[in-house]
């Protein structure tokens, strides 16, 4: 009975490791595909012939497209959240904390151009359909703009930054690398990240006044 216990869910590992290996797969062809042809081109026989299976599997692992890019869009958030956030645990100090919040944000876009480009286009934030993509996105923002106040919470209890609402500053943040990654996406030839690095902590710690504030 032991042997035939162990032997059951030897079977089950292996086989939840062929499930996740052969899901990355689909989802990398659906990144690649959409990030190639745009959303409305990327169609579930297109990402089948890309990830070298049926069609026929991809129903298997995801009811349809929408599903497909829904959890492709939360994988990539998902990994981007966790080098983030070990970005700003090596960071020392509220501000260089800060920095790395902008520069992981600003690079993963970078590094991922045409398949933000076409999800972009698909659904900008705010609009009033309610998607499972749009539902997806939504949440990941709130679980972003929650990492981003934490760090600006704690440069407020060491006395860095001024006492202000850290989530609504989180926003104002947020909005502020949302509009230079769209800069950067609608750019031919965009400034290196780094630059748009300082300008973007800059203006968040700063604002555009020349000199003292009166």
């Amino acid at each position: 009975m032991w042997c035939l216990v162990t032997l059951s869910r030897s079977l089950r590992t292996k086989e939840e490791v062929v499930k996740d290996f052969r899901t990355g797969e689909i989802l990398d062809a659906a990144r690649r595909v959409i990030a190639d042809l745009g959303y409305a081109e990327a169609s579930m026989e297109r990402i089948a012939q890309n990830a070298g299976v049926a069609k026929g599997t991809l129903y298997l692992y995801f009811k349809n497209k929408e599903t497909l890019l829904a959890r492709a869009f939360e994988d990539d958030l998902s990994e981007f959240m966790s080098r983030a956030q070990e970005a700003t645990r090596r960071a020392r100090g509220p501000t260089e904390k800060l920095r790395e919040v902008v520069r992981m944000a600003l690079e993963h876009a970078a590094q991922n151009h045409a398949f933000f480009q076409a999800i972009r286009e698909l659904s900008p934030l705010g609009s009033d359909a309610s998607t499972l993509y749009s539902d997806t996105l939504l949440e990941q923002v709130e679980s972003y703009l929650d990492f981003v106040a934490s760090v600006i919470e704690r440069g407020i209890r060491a006395g860095k930054f001024r006492k202000l609402d850290s989530l609504r500053a989180a926003r104002f943040l947020t909005e502020l690398v949302r509009g230079a990654t769209i800069a950067r996406l609608s750019e031919p030839h965009p400034p290196p990240v780094e630059e748009d690095v300082e300008t973007t902590l800059d203006f968040f710690l700063h604002g555009v006044g020349a000199g003292d504030r009166r």
